[in-house]
């Protein structure tokens, strides 16, 4: 009865995913930032009031506001697809996630009443069941180090793995099944 129950609020979480990723699509929200540049290793900071970035939902360049954080667009959209978090052959964190990962931590100490589910997404390439436990893993590899090298309480955090259930753009491409493995911070 517990896995059941384990199950419908993963299939719940990931039909919500799905729902506000395609709010977020009409709606053509920006990309999420504490800073940028913390969120997209590399990104060089721009000299005008505003900064490049590139859109999380449609791979787009374009204007964002420097002035709107992280917190702030993860309160607009409810959610946010964090840009930057890679991972390795074995779903272990990448060393060119810390820089993300420090803006997270920095976001929930910064406001210690969040509380976050960390939802990871994967392609249809290798099938659902198996996305489901990659994405899962992968969730619970953000989840871990965020309690673990950055103090946050396991309390707040949840990771959740939908798989290939709640993609952003066509899996078609190379490009697309790129978008579409990823981590979402989604408010509990």
């Amino acid at each position: 009865m517990a896995y059941v129950k384990k199950m419908w609020n993963v299939f719940l979480l990931a039909l919500f995913c799905g729902i506000m990723t395609l709010y977020a699509q009409i709606e053509e929200v920006p990309a999420s930032q504490e800073t940028i540049e913390e969120l997209i290793p590399g990104t060089p900071k721009a000299e005008a009031p505003a900064e490049k970035a590139v859109d999380a939902y449609s791979g787009a360049t374009e204007m964002i506001d420097p002035d709107v954080t992280l917190y702030e667009q993860l309160h607009l959209n409810g959610h946010i697809i964090i840009q930057g978090i890679v991972f390795n052959n074995d779903n272990t964190l990448a060393i060119e996630s810390d820089s993300c990962l420090g803006v997270i931590a920095k976001m929930l100490t910064n406001h210690p009443k969040l509380n976050i589910y960390i939802v990871g997404h994967t392609d249809n390439s290798a099938g659902v069941l198996s996305g489901m436990i990659t994405s899962q893993k992968r969730a619970e590899a953000v989840m871990n180090t965020l309690s673990s090298r950055f103090g946050i309480d396991l309390d707040r955090l949840f990771a959740s793995g939908v798989g290939p259930l709640s993609p952003i753009t066509s899996n078609e491409t190379e490009e697309g099944r790129a978008k579409n493995n990823r981590i979402e911070l989604v408010i509990q």
